[in-house]
């Protein structure tokens, strides 16, 4: 339940943040669009990225939010379905992991396979100093300033930054904030009150104290409901001006040969995209020698 509290929150707030999401973790890219995060494995399976973004670099960004600590199997996971989705989509990827762990029990790098490093960039709340951001926002509330967006999130993610036993406190004073403030655009006020609310209903132990909290947080959707409403998929579209479109539709031929010129652009090999795509070995020539024709 608690692994679903983080996952859930983070990329709720991923794709309703967008742009702010990013700047906050250092990241100063325009996002053009969110993308389908399913990534068919070498074995069959259907695994998910947690988020996965076209920005405005033409490149592609894949965040991952991370409870437990981050080790060479994490790693190897991610490195696994991004090389899957990058050589699908054609395009370089880069990679994120939020952790919410501590970062002295984490590897930051690992090295996989034979010369391949991948060095994702790890972010780690904990390292942020996100107690001493919300010390700043109080004394903004208090001197009757606007708290900026970078702020909004904050009062989010400072409770999932800190150790168990201070989680009740900061909610308190993450409450204290949002009932001094009624300027927050109506549909980030619903997210905030919404996954405050979820946190109350996780980390506050007695029904007196949650009730009294809530007390605060009343512009409420059920996590559930907000993250239907963000969890959707998009097709990538190699021209990038033809808008969102859903799901990619696996029947379709044309697009099944897209997606293998892509992984030829990108050099994989006979036997990989045979497995990835389930195209036969005759179909698999045909394109090999119309991509050879074309160079």
């Amino acid at each position: 339940m608690i692994d679903r509290l983080y996952d859930k929150t983070s990329k709720i707030l991923f794709s309703t943040y967008g742009d702010d999401f990013l700047k906050y973790f250092g990241e100063y890219k325009n996002i053009i669009r969110e993308l389908g995060t399913e990534v068919h494995t070498l074995y069959g399976a259907h695994r998910r990225l947690d988020r996965l973004a076209l920005v405005d670099d033409n490149t592609l960004q894949n965040w991952e939010f991370e409870v437990k600590d981050i080790n060479d199997d994490t790693l190897s996971r991610i490195w696994e379905y991004n090389n899957l989705k990058s050589a699908e989509i054609g395009a370089i990827m880069d990679s994120f992991i939020i952790s919410f762990a501590n970062p002295d029990s984490c590897k930051e790098t690992v090295e996989i396979g034979r010369s391949i490093v991948f060095a994702p960039i790890i972010k780690y709340l904990q390292k942020m100093g996100l107690p001493k951001e919300l010390n700043t926002i109080e004394d903004k509330v208090n001197d009757n300033e606007k708290i900026t967006v970078q702020d909004e999130l904050t009062l989010i993610f400072v409770t999932l930054s800190v150790k168990d036993s201070f989680k009740v406190k900061m909610l308190k004073r993450v409450c204290s904030v949002l009932k001094k403030i009624d300027y927050i655009a109506e549909y980030r006020r619903v997210v905030i009150d919404s996954l405050i609310s979820f946190q109350i209903e996780n980390f506050v132990k007695t029904k007196e104290e949650q009730d009294k909290l809530n007390e605060v947080v009343g512009m409420q959707m059920s996590v559930e409901e907000l993250f239907v409403q963000t969890e959707r998929e998009y097709v990538f579209d190699s021209g990038y001006d033809q808008g969102i479109k859903e799901g990619v539709k696996k029947g379709k031929k044309e697009n099944e040969d897209e997606i293998i010129m892509n992984m030829l652009e990108n050099s994989a090999d006979d036997e990989f995209i045979v497995k990835v795509t389930n195209c036969s070995w005759e179909h698999l020539q045909e394109l090999k020698t119309k991509f050879l024709e074309s160079k």
